[in-house]
């Protein structure tokens, strides 16, 4: 009960920043990014290196930023999309640092940078699309999506912890249930029916906003979960007290994303 208290006040207090900074603009919006995208990258080389690898993660740190930075300046300032082709010129200097690193492992050196970006950057990019879908900048959605991933892993945790008797996935994740996930997939359903109601969004896109949101944040979780077992940590961070780190609170919605944004913008 008090790891729960504790993971309580964590999450009401992120919700007060993360709010706060996305109803105020378009700038605390992009700079709330930043920071997240900077923690994340370093979280992830982190856990990288635990495994013996040697990522680049100044190189991967930039490619992240600058991935949502011009995707960013796209949308916002309306700078020139062929912009987004700097990406791939950053991509390419993996290669090159590689190169000329003198490591025994560059195989699996580039290949963990660029996972790196794949994992963190593109999804961190892929926001400015939800955000600034109708050519203004639209906090709602963006709130929505980080609203209903933590009501589906509050969910999931109240529900696993007083109901859970059947193991989801234990190889992976021992104490998920199938009874929490169950109780996270409906929770979440029915507040994504509340944020239509209050919100003015289309019912089915709410619906089915939930349901990916559900599904697709448990397969993040477990995902971030298989990466962690497997350099032997418990958390990504500590920088979050009763949730651990930074990926440990955004594997959900990271993973979502890309979902999201098909939804968003093929069927909306």
């Amino acid at each position: 009960m008090a790891n729960f208290v504790q993971r309580a006040i964590t999450g009401i207090l992120f919700i007060v920043v993360i709010g706060a900074a996305l109803y105020l603009g378009e700038v605390t919006y992009a700079m709330l990014m930043g920071c997240i995208i900077t923690l994340a990258t370093i979280e992830f080389c982190r856990m990288a290196k635990a495994d013996g690898q040697s990522p680049h993660i100044f190189t991967a740190l930039a490619i992240n930023i600058v991935a949502f930075t011009i995707g960013f300046l796209v949308n916002y300032a309306k700078l020139d999309s062929r912009a987004l082709l700097l990406i791939v010129g950053l991509l390419w200097s993996v290669f090159l640092i590689e190169l000329f690193s003198n490591n025994r492992s560059p195989f699996q050196n580039i290949a963990t940078t660029v996972l790196c970006t794949v994992y963190v950057g593109l999804p961190f990019a892929l926001f400015n699309l939800i955000a600034f879908k109708t050519g203004v900048y639209d906090w709602r959605a963006i709130a929505a999506m980080f609203i209903l991933c933590w009501i589906n892993d509050t969910g999931a945790y109240i529900f696993g912890c007083t109901l859970g008797r059947h193991k989801l996935y234990e190889r992976i994740s021992p104490k998920k249930t199938v009874e929490g996930f169950i109780g996270g997939v409906v929770l979440t359903v029915a507040a994504s029916y509340l944020i239509h109601y209050f919100g003015h969004i289309n019912l089915w896109f709410s619906l089915c906003l939930g349901l990916i949101i559900s599904v697709g944040g448990t397969c993040g979780d477990l995902i971030e979960s298989m990466f962690k077992r497997s350099v032997n940590l418990k958390d990504s961070g500590s920088l979050l007290p009763g949730h651990g780190g930074v990926l440990d609170r955004f594997d959900a919605v990271m993973f979502s994303v890309p979902f999201v944004s098909l939804l968003y913008y093929f069927f909306t």
